[in-house]
């Protein structure tokens, strides 16, 4: 879906007299993630490529070799903690994984599953494409204001329309809750939400948080329900359970807890 929504914008913005053309490469590439509390390690087993959080800062890029292959590798993790994304030729990608579970092995490296990053994605606030940010949502309802310039001096698209948006004529509003579903059922999103027996909105995604020790979801809610600590219900098999806004996000990212870190640092000298 990512794939064909993008390539319809840059099929049809594309000036008749560009300087390139456009090429789709998705099946000839390959992503490997090693992420977690020992990927830095991980990732210096096999590379010279100096790895530290000051050689290698959050959301950088950088063309190295790792375990002998050609890679694109960005300090970045949907999981919202220490990792790395690594681009690489497809047909690299058996022989990839292989060395990476050989370079981890000391450290009891292993495959997580989508459950596990949903899981820490919510926990962080991060949006995901289908769920949270979909055609029926503006970005400012999905919580994306930080992240737009509606004024900036260079246009694009969606500008005129984001210019247009009233931040007090959102319909609705994203918040993170926690659900109290005394070990019943986890949300997974699409689950109908409550409030004063009527329905309000929807989940869009959930799971259990085990930083938090409690089912969480992400929703849409009317914006007068979205105040923090606002208690709605969500119906979940029948079965309506008490919920209750919180901070979005509800725990940091590891780049945000270690910048944390690094400033009380220094100013404790």
């Amino acid at each position: 879906a990512v794939v064909s929504t993008q390539s319809g914008h840059y099929g049809r913005d594309m000036p008749e007299d560009a300087e390139f053309t456009l090429e789709n490469v998705t099946d000839d590439m390959g992503v490997l993630a090693v992420t977690g509390k020992y990927s830095r390690e991980v990732m210096s087993n096999m590379t010279d490529s100096p790895m530290s959080h000051e050689e290698f800062p959050f959301l950088e890029c950088r063309q190295m070799k790792l375990a002998g292959f050609d890679v694109q590798a960005t300090r970045i993790s949907y999981t919202g903690e220490l990792g790395w994304e690594i681009h690489h030729d497809a047909k690299d990608t058996g022989a990839l994984y292989r060395k990476i579970l050989e370079a981890g092995a000391d450290y009891g490296i292993g495959d997580y599953g989508t459950y596990a990053t949903n899981s820490l994605r919510i926990e962080k606030g991060f949006r995901g494409w289908g769920a949270e940010m979909n055609l029926d949502k503006n970005p400012y309802e999905a919580g994306l204001g930080p992240f737009i310039k509606p004024n900036k001096k260079t246009k694009f698209i969606g500008q005129e329309a984001c210019q247009k948006i009233s931040q007090n004529d959102l319909k609705c509003k994203l918040v993170v809750m926690t659900v109290d579903t005394h070990g019943f059922v986890d949300p997974e999103g699409n689950e109908t939400v409550w409030f004063d027996n009527k329905v309000v909105g929807n989940t869009t995604a959930g799971a259990w948080s085990y930083n938090s020790n409690t089912s969480i979801c992400m929703a849409f809610l009317p914006p007068h329900l979205t105040e923090l600590g606002t208690n709605v219900y969500v119906e979940l098999l029948g079965r309506r359970f008490k919920a209750t806004v919180v901070n979005d996000p509800l725990y940091e990212t590891e780049a945000v807890r270690t910048r944390n870190m690094l400033k009380k640092e220094a100013a404790s000298g």
